[in-house]
């Protein structure tokens, strides 16, 4: 994993973990975010920081497809390296 990868990782976590008011080595403990107080209040909390911090606008249908972190993590990383021009 690259550099750039490691630090969004790491701020998806921690933008997650300010959301759900949890730390983030419990979203690392248990990725899968259905298993925290995931609802849809706090997915579109979640993709507004998101996207405030990363300054991109991401794709609702991919966003709401993502199951865990990592989902999440590499949605954002992959925007970063190929945006759509949005």
């Amino acid at each position: 994993m690259t550099t750039s990868a490691v630090a969004t990782a790491t701020t998806v976590a921690e933008i997650l973990a300010g959301v759900l008011d949890e730390p983030a080595a419990a979203l690392r403990e248990q990725p899968i975010l259905a298993a925290h107080d995931w609802d849809s209040i706090t997915s579109l909390e979640a993709l507004a920081h998101l996207e405030a911090h990363f300054d991109m606008s991401l794709d609702l249908t991919a966003f709401n497809a993502a199951r865990t972190v990592d989902d999440l993590t590499a949605l954002v990383h992959e925007h970063r390296n190929h945006p759509t021009g949005d």
